[in-house]
């Protein structure tokens, strides 16, 4: 199947790949900020049933379960693993920190997402992928900093890419992005959505939104 480039409200049907199981989700930028991508787990209520599916880069839930003898550190342990939602279905991405310039040559940055289909908790009727903007001290990067920003839904058995939605939304001040999302139709069937909704209050905002 060739590429679909997607437009915002755009919906690609996953049903369409026969056997489809296994997908990675790619969240790419141009920008030497540290950007953060994250996956909120909905139930039908429309927020998350668990912590742990809040899939973020500072999750408790990980890869490998939390071991003094085995990291020495929980810093150590967060690096060397990544986050896992509570079904085990999202496996999150590993921080990507950016390289602290904002106008170089080789800015590119990305950070990838899996999504085992048939491991999803029954009851999750949405997944949503977005992207924050981390703030240290002294940083007031907002998107319209941000180059080139995409979401790319990839077969991860065949690598085949299904579909990809550029956001050439005109943000400003917003620091966390709702990029797309997964959803469960009324057959039981999953459907990526394009979203490219902006908001400002960075990851906080959605927090409040969904936890």
């Amino acid at each position: 199947m060739g590429r679909f480039n997607l437009k915002k409200g755009d919906r690609f049907s996953l049903s369409k790949e026969s056997g489809l199981n296994k997908i990675q989700v790619d969240l790419t930028w141009k920008s030497g900020a540290d950007l953060d991508a994250s996956a909120f787990l909905l139930g039908a209520d429309g927020v998350i049933m668990d912590d742990a599916d809040f899939v973020f880069y500072n999750s408790e839930k990980r890869s490998e379960p939390w071991n003094r003898d085995q990291f020495g550190t929980k810093v150590k342990w967060r690096e060397e693993t990544i986050p896992v939602s509570a079904d085990g279905s999202v496996l999150g991405s590993a921080d990507d920190l950016g390289d602290g310039e904002e106008d170089t040559e080789s800015d590119d940055a990305s950070e990838t997402m899996h999504v085992i289909l048939d491991k999803v908790n029954p009851k999750i009727r949405e997944i949503i992928f977005c992207v924050t903007i981390y703030h240290g001290a002294g940083d007031d990067t907002t998107f319209g900093q941000v180059r080139e920003p995409a979401i790319v839904i990839t077969n991860e058995e065949t690598g085949e890419e299904l579909c990809r939605y550029d956001l050439k939304e005109k943000f400003s001040s917003e620091t966390a992005v709702e990029a797309g999302k997964l959803v469960c139709n009324e057959d039981g069937e999953w459907e990526f959505e394009a979203m490219g909704q902006g908001y400002n209050g960075g990851m906080q905002t959605l927090i409040d939104m969904y936890a």
